[in-house]
């Protein structure tokens, strides 16, 4: 496919994931679709969820760039499918939450989640490489990223245990607090990789703090909500020591 066909095709799907739920929205009732019989105690807070306003704008304000700047370059083109790959996924994960299966919107997620963080892999990289790259670019992709990869953990703690999952074999809490150790591992690679890119590292304790939020309004597990604070600070002075390390 030629490189700009492509480059409209991210406009395209950018827009449409915009527009997309207000005719697809399995939350609309108020009620969350994805939530087991047994609380899985890592869903966020709701208000935590108005994230998603800025992540679709943004991702309306790089597709727009993308396809318009002489600045964009090859790095747009390197993006591009993985680009149109999180847009579509985002609608048809609405889709799933919505119809069903709901086991199929674990996949779904996780491929959000890796093709947003390869996204901003790839215009830090231009940025080291030639330069500095705009907000416009990096900004939608770190939200995306850090986001989504929170996400996918709390996806698959609500989800799986209705198709069979134990969590291997630990309590509700337990797994809550396996999974808060991954994510926070995971995330701190990828902030320790990024060199401590900001807004990547905010969504990141942002997700955390909303999980501890949620924990104290609906009275969970202590340990969840001390976790969740834990991994919050840690991201948070994770950033603070990569950044004052770099200083010469």
């Amino acid at each position: 496919m030629p490189d700009i066909a492509l480059r409209y095709l991210v406009l395209l799907a950018a827009l449409q994931q915009l527009v997309f739920p207000f005719f697809v929205n399995p939350f609309s009732s108020g009620e969350n679709p994805l939530r087991a019989n047994v609380p899985s105690q890592l869903e966020p807070a709701g208000y935590a969820f108005a994230i998603w306003g800025p992540i679709y704008l943004l991702a309306v304000a790089y597709g727009v760039w993308q396809l318009t700047s002489v600045s964009a370059g090859t790095t747009a083109s390197k993006v591009a499918p993985f680009a149109l790959v999180l847009y579509l996924g985002s609608s048809v994960w609405l889709y799933l939450a919505k119809y069903g299966p709901l086991v199929a919107t674990i996949p779904v997620l996780a491929v959000m989640a890796i093709c947003a963080t390869i996204c901003l892999l790839f215009v830090l990289r231009h940025e080291n490489n030639a330069g500095a790259v705009p907000w416009v670019a990096v900004l939608p992709f770190a939200l995306y990223a850090g986001w989504t990869l929170c996400a996918t953990f709390v996806n698959f703690a609500e989800v799986a245990p209705a198709y069979g999952f134990n969590r291997f074999g630990l309590s509700v809490a337990g797994f809550a607090l396996l999974s808060i150790a991954a994510a926070s591992a995971l995330a701190a690679s990828l902030v320790w990789y990024t060199q401590a890119n900001i807004a990547f590292a905010a969504t990141i304790a942002w997700a955390f703090a909303a999980i501890a939020v949620a924990g104290i309004q609906r009275q969970a597990d202590g340990s969840v909500v001390a976790a969740s604070l834990l991994a919050c600070g840690f991201i948070l002075a994770l950033v603070v020591y990569i950044r004052l390390a770099a200083k010469p």
